[in-house]
């Protein structure tokens, strides 16, 4: 066997492998949210401490809020002994829930 078909076989394709997996595992973390997940967010934000209110307001600064920013606003609410309920009912409108979370931050922020 010599050295590159080594390099190739052994090193290069486990490397992008690697690298593919990571790639995807960011695109995926980084999509938004859906529309229940607002609405729980929503529907809890007024019992939410000063601090995680202002976690979510720095989260919504680029208008959405990703799947990576929503599970450390739930783990940081569970730290605080608060848990999220999703809506009974299912919601499909992401627009909708995100600018009713977006409206409740402005009204906090006044």
């Amino acid at each position: 066997m010599t050295p590159v078909k080594f390099i190739l076989r052994y090193t290069a394709v486990p490397f992008m492998a690697i690298v593919a997996v990571v790639f995807w595992a960011s695109f995926h973390a980084s999509a938004e949210i859906d529309a229940r997940q607002y609405a729980a967010l929503s529907s809890a934000y007024t019992s939410f401490p000063l601090d995680l209110r202002r976690d979510i307001a720095d989260a919504l600064k680029s208008g959405r809020l990703s799947k990576w920013d929503y599970s450390s606003l739930v783990r940081q609410s569970l730290d605080d002994g608060l848990t999220l309920e999703w809506p009974p009912e299912n919601k499909a409108d992401v627009a909708a829930e995100r600018a009713r979370l977006v409206a409740l931050v402005k009204a906090d922020r006044l």
